[in-house]
């Protein structure tokens, strides 16, 4: 479960909250170590560079506190002065082409972003804004506490900020074997779902299993012939170190082969953003 960059609890707990101290830090690493030889390399190792910088920011504490709906603007402006320099020319002029003075634009582009609503225009900046959102509304999510927070076996989005879940993970371990917890690409609230029924339409006869043939890796979509859905899982014991956005990243051959299938995404990684 660390591997996750999630608290250890009771369990089977129904909620398992991030530690933004670790999780940014771990992801990095899982990213580069994914990255060598992959297809798509160069954008592993660019979220990778985001994660370490988001790192830096989620393990401060806060000067004031403030709601994650007012700090995400600040966590843009601090992931901006962090990455000024490091990056390569097209995504620094992609982070320069934000509109820095305008906070409704910001704003507005953070809502296309996290309803899947993106215009073409959006999609160079993107990954900067999900970067500040996902620091500000993890910071949020680590330090409330899992007990007091409802979420029923059958949810479908997040339970702390109503994100869509990236992915589910089947964990490993002895108190969490064989349960699917789905993982929220935005806040990086876990919460337990059961294995048995489709995230989306709740049907349990018509769900299989795909997985691209020679692919090596943790990575399955759970495929719903009820609603025409697909969801991926990702298994723990095949990778222990996994993290569900970066694995969700590198196993994109997956969600290709799936949605040529006909099957829509449940899932929706910040990271590969699509204009709607």
């Amino acid at each position: 479960m660390t591997a996750a960059g999630l608290q250890p609890g009771r369990s089977p707990a129904p909620v398992r909250l991030p530690d933004p101290a670790i999780l940014f830090r771990r992801r990095a690493d899982r990213l580069r170590r994914l990255a060598p030889g992959h297809p798509l390399s160069a954008w592993l190792e660019f979220v990778a560079l985001l994660s370490e910088a988001q790192h830096a920011l989620a393990a401060a504490p806060l000067s004031a506190p403030a709601t994650p709906e007012a700090q995400w603007r600040r966590d843009l402006d601090s992931l901006r002065d962090r990455l000024r320099g490091a990056l390569p020319t097209p995504a620094a002029e992609a982070l320069d082409s934000l509109p820095w003075t305008d906070a409704d634009a910001l704003d507005g582009l953070a809502a296309r972003l996290t309803t899947g609503t993106l215009l073409p225009d959006d999609l160079t900046a993107a990954p900067f804004v999900a970067g500040a959102l996902q620091v500000a509304w993890t910071r949020h999510a680590g330090g409330l506490k899992a007990s007091d927070i409802a979420a029923p076996a059958t949810a479908v989005t997040c339970p702390v900020c109503g994100g869509a879940p990236v992915a589910g993970v089947i964990h490993a371990g002895s108190d969490v074997s064989g349960l699917r917890y789905l993982h929220c690409g935005l806040c990086h609230t876990a919460w337990h779902h059961v294995r048995s029924a489709c995230v989306a339409c709740g049907e349990g006869n018509r769900i299989g299993l795909r997985t691209v043939e020679g692919m090596d890796g943790p990575a399955r979509a759970e495929t719903c012939d009820a609603c025409g859905s697909h969801l991926k899982l990702l298994l723990a014991e095949k990778a222990p170190d996994l993290d569900p956005i970066a694995d969700d990243l590198a196993s994109f051959a997956l969600d290709v082969l799936v949605g040529d299938g006909g099957y829509a995404p449940i899932g929706r990684n910040p990271f590969l953003a699509q204009a709607g």
